[in-house]
């Protein structure tokens, strides 16, 4: 069940997790919300509730060098994990202000249909 409190918006970006007790997992970006994020990692070691802090450049058209947000961990597959951002700071809040109004929203995923024999 979608339990999002925002849109996403589909991405591919480099990102690294730091997670205090596994340490730095490397990962790509495929969504982007205000509230949070999913990456796609070869690794899905860290348990859902683990705080961690996501850094990644969010765009080459904006120079302000890297954005590390915190989080938890939401949700786990065998891809990847989400994130739910714990806070937004001033810096975060504005880039994203200005990148995901531009970006294309996720697909959704479609419905499986149910046949009777």
């Amino acid at each position: 069940m979608e339990q999002r409190s925002s849109e996403r918006k589909a991405v591919s970006m480099e990102a690294v997790v730091g997670c205090p007790r596994f340490g730095l997992i490397r990962g790509k970006i495929r969504d982007l919300g205000f509230g949070g994020l999913y990456i796609s990692a070869e690794t899905s070691i860290v348990p859902i509730g683990a705080d961690v802090t996501i850094t990644f450049h969010p765009s080459d058209d904006l120079d302000d060098g890297p954005l590390s947000i915190r989080g938890k961990v939401a949700h786990q597959s065998l891809q990847g994990f989400g994130i739910e951002f714990s806070g937004l700071d001033a810096q975060s809040q504005r880039v994203l202000d200005e990148l995901l109004p531009s970006m294309q929203p996720v697909r959704s995923k479609a419905v499986p249909v149910l046949r009777a024999l």
